[in-house]
């Protein structure tokens, strides 16, 4: 991917399978009865990355709650997470949204991550692991793209960000639709971005791809379909 130009990509995904978990109740009225209570919950998601870390084609990133991007340096992520995150104790303390959701992480050049410290804007809520196929556009343009000011999404992670790299005062958009969004024109998630600032891409080169994890829960995680364009032939 060059890193002054544009780039459009959609892909539909499926998340199925999803794993089972059971636990057993001792009846509170002190009788021998046990009840058993089963839920169906998978993890962890996936997401959709561009980078250029140092380890080049050998980098692997972090399991779990880090869905494979985890760790990975000078990279960007669109995560699409289904995790439930419920525990809270003085040990571990989740910060993550407690719904299926999907937000845009990086640490510039640095190891990106899942957590709030890495998030770009705000998460937002949807349903992801409903075994439906859904389909999605990732988008980012060279310019503001002042049509979806109304529901853009900031926070001061973005700040070394949003600057100029010598281009002219260039600032970009990257926007994230799902399913009807994609024709209505309205993303569920857009943040204002330099992606150039963002990324240390000295050649103009980055590698593009999905990246996917499981922990003590799992479920399957299929990208159905896949189509990239960086050139104005396809834009």
């Amino acid at each position: 991917m060059q890193k002054l130009t544009e780039f459009d990509t959609t892909f539909k995904f499926q998340l199925s399978g999803q794993s089972r978990t059971c636990t057993f109740h001792r009846d509170p009225t002190f009788s021998l009865k046990r009840h058993k209570s089963c839920t169906v919950h998978g993890g962890d998601g996936f997401a959709f990355v561009i980078h250029a870390d140092p380890s080049d084609v050998l980098s692997i990133g972090g399991k779990g709650k880090q869905l494979g991007y985890g760790g990975l340096k000078n990279s960007i992520a669109v995560e699409f997470d289904t995790w439930t995150n419920t525990q809270v104790t003085e040990e571990f303390k989740e910060d993550d949204l407690f719904h299926d959701h999907i937000s845009i992480h990086s640490a510039g050049i640095g190891p990106n991550g899942s957590d709030e410290s890495t998030s770009l804007g705000y998460s937002r809520p949807v349903d992801l692991a409903d075994g439906k196929i859904h389909q999605v556009r990732v988008r980012y343009f060279p310019f503001l793209q002042t049509k979806y000011f109304e529901g853009m999404s900031a926070n001061e992670n973005l700040l070394p960000y949003l600057k100029d790299n010598g281009e002219g005062r260039r600032l970009g958009t990257l926007a994230v639709y799902i399913d009807g969004g994609i024709k209505a024109d309205s993303p569920v998630l857009a943040i204002p971005l330099n992606l150039s600032i963002l990324l240390d891409l000295p050649d103009s080169i980055a590698y593009v791809g999905f990246t996917a994890a499981t922990g003590l829960q799992w479920q399957k995680h299929d990208i159905i379909s896949w189509n990239w364009c960086d050139s104005s032939g396809c834009l």
